[in-house]
């Protein structure tokens, strides 16, 4: 690269690490601060920075790979996830809010009790903090960002690792929660504006956008909906079997089902229910929406534009072709100097927002979750603050180290999907059904990697069709298998714990055991409703506007009519609503309908 493109990367990243120390002094203040910016973040700041951290160095390049391997029906995998993200904005958003928890793993002391909930806790936040952490750090937000530096920059793969990760581990340490979201906000404009740069440059290089269509019609590539079976194909084995299985199955069946740890830390951060809410409703519109088009347009161009055979790597003594390389390619290939650093600032931009917010995450459950309940319980905050400040240089180790053996992108997220698919029928009952106790979170995640070891041999040995839609059924009901009558062959959570708990959060579901007496429930029609208009919305507005691109103009246009109208019927319901409580009126989440409440003692009103 031109002196001029690292000068405007290195511009881009003096800007964060800029931003970081302004806020410096703010974050250190308790483990509050540093974790949850105080409970003080406004909807759009929190929802910017989920999205900025969804965006990550390598999401860019997993797209790619699915596009190029399959089409753009391959990006299914990513969208249909915005299914349960959009159940996370109606239900679980006020779920969390209510639990009055620092982080996720923190919910197993307040919904369980006893010595398996301490333990539960500690072994979520070792698991899930540390090497769950470590672990996607490495095969996903690392492994992209080398790729693009060793593409565009010719460094090697090893120094690009290391240097990347060590600005990160600095950012990240001194500035806290608050510079992570203040930081957000600025990355995500730049990264997206670098994925649209870069979107146009493609098209133009293939001619058009009439070109790119005219070259690949007729090849599938173009295609939204997976095809059927071919001659002699099993449907379940077939691409429109795999799609199924999708949007049957997998959004309900993977560790984020309820939101999930990054999510769940925005959620707790933000002021209160109504802009937890906005927050996650805001986050999908970016992620899915605003982010997809550039994305598919460019990995489409690819397929035109690099040959399979400029794209052989070879990582750990093995030679495959890495369709996640074209992404980073083209801004070689394609564009001039200055543009070209505007595009790797792009991905620092990107790269800098994801790992920063890993970071901290990791680290609030070591501290929080481990530290300071199990080994050091009565320490000054300042010392809290200063373990945590140490932490992300340990965490960025471990994923550097995770990086080194990392191959492609997509064969880890496709892996991730299907070990965690037993663990979140427990995750989200936990929430619906009394019953379930900490014993069963405990055996669910136990069960989850033999079950998913032993997938090929049994359906080998039974003769079952192959396909992801009985991969992921088998994943549900292997693991089921074990955790359920673990849950109903244990004692159940203690009572004075459940109704404590049931109290404050107000869930849905099966909890008559233990409501108390003359608690008035929450009616959750109206956010079920809500959640299936706004998926709809979300879908049609992801998938409508790429078909008009693409040339499928009637497709796409009844599409984006769709969203449009789902929209307007969503936007109308997020408005504030009142609710009445005796003989005051307050503002409440647009999810409740006006009602009186029996005089009663505080313990006993049902939360808005």
């Amino acid at each position: 690269m031109h002196w001029i493109d690292w000068s405007i990367v290195v511009a881009c990243c003096a800007t964060s690490l800029t931003l970081g120390l302004l806020v410096q002094k703010s974050a250190g203040k308790s483990l509050e601060a540093y974790f949850t910016s105080n409970r003080g973040l406004s909807w759009w700041l929190a929802g910017t920075s989920i999205a900025a951290t969804a965006f990550s160095a390598d999401t860019p390049l997993l797209i790619t790979g699915m596009v190029r391997r399959k089409g753009v029906w391959g990006v299914w995998e990513v969208w249909a996830l915005g299914i349960s993200t959009m159940l996370a904005v109606f239900v679980f958003a006020k779920l969390w809010k209510r639990a009055g928890v620092m982080t996720e793993v923190e919910l197993s002391e307040k919904r369980y009790s006893g010595k398996p909930a301490a333990f539960l806790r500690g072994f979520k936040a070792i698991y899930w903090g540390l090497f769950y952490n470590c672990f996607i750090m490495g095969v996903w937000v690392i492994t992209g960002m080398s790729k693009v530096l060793q593409e565009v920059t010719g460094l090697p793969r090893e120094s690009a690792i290391v240097g990347c990760v060590l600005l990160g581990a600095v950012y990240t340490s001194m500035a806290g929660l608050w510079g992570v979201v203040v930081t957000d906000a600025f990355q995500f404009i730049w990264a997206m504006t670098g994925a649209v740069v870069l979107a146009v440059a493609s098209v133009h290089a293939v001619g058009g956008l009439g070109a790119l269509t005219e070259k690949l019609s007729g090849t599938g590539m173009l295609s939204v909906i997976p095809p059927g079976p071919a001659q002699g194909e099993p449907f379940l084995a077939s691409p429109l079997g795999w799609f199924a299985g999708l949007v049957l199955v997998q959004w309900w069946a993977w560790k984020n089902t309820d939101g999930g740890g990054v999510i769940v830390q925005r959620l707790v951060s933000c002021k209160d229910e109504r802009q937890s809410m906005l927050s996650v409703l805001w986050f999908n519109i970016a992620h899915y929406c605003l982010r997809s088009w550039p994305w598919v347009i460019t990995a489409l161009a690819s397929l035109i534009l690099i040959p399979e055979n400029a794209l052989l790597s070879t990582v750990a003594g093995k030679t495959f072709v890495d369709h996640e390389r074209a992404y980073p390619h083209l801004i070689t290939q394609l564009l001039p100097t200055g543009w070209r650093g505007f595009l790797v600032a792009s991905f620092f931009a990107a790269f800098l927002s994801t790992l920063s917010t890993q970071l901290n995450w990791g680290a609030s459950y070591l501290v929080h979750d481990v530290y300071q309940r199990f080994i050091r319980k009565d320490a000054a905050e300042a010392h809290y603050v200063r373990v945590a400040r140490s932490l992300p240089y340990a965490l960025a180790v471990g994923a550097m180290l995770v990086a080194w053996q990392s191959r492609t992108i997509g064969e880890s997220f496709t892996w991730i999907l299907s070990l965690t698919a037993g663990i979140g029928p427990v995750f989200l009952l936990r929430w619906f059904w009394w019953r379930i106790n900490p014993w069963s979170e405990i055996a669910a995640m136990a069960a989850s990697l033999p079950v998913l070891l032993s997938r090929p041999w049994v359906f080998e040995t039974l003769g079952l069709p192959a396909g992801h839609l009985p991969g992921l059924l088998y994943m549900v009901l292997g693991t089921a298998v074990i955790w359920l009558p673990v849950t109903l062959f244990t004692p159940a959570v203690d009572r004075g714990t459940l109704k404590a708990f049931y109290a404050a959060a107000q869930p849905p579901g099966f909890w008559k055991e233990v409501a108390i007496a003359g608690t008035r429930r929450e009616s959750w029609g109206r956010s079920m409703a809500q959640w299936a208009v706004a998926t709809v919305a979300l879908l049609a507005t992801t998938v409508g506007p790429i078909q008009i691109l693409l040339g499928q103009h009637l497709a796409g246009g009844l599409a984006t009519a769709l969203g449009a109208a789902a929209w307007w019927v969503v936007w109308f319901n997020v408005q504030p609503r009142s609710i009445t409580r005796g003989d005051t009126t307050v503002s409440g989440s647009p999810s409740h309908t006006p009602r009186k409440y029996p005089e009663a003692s505080l313990e006993t009103r049902s939360r808005p």
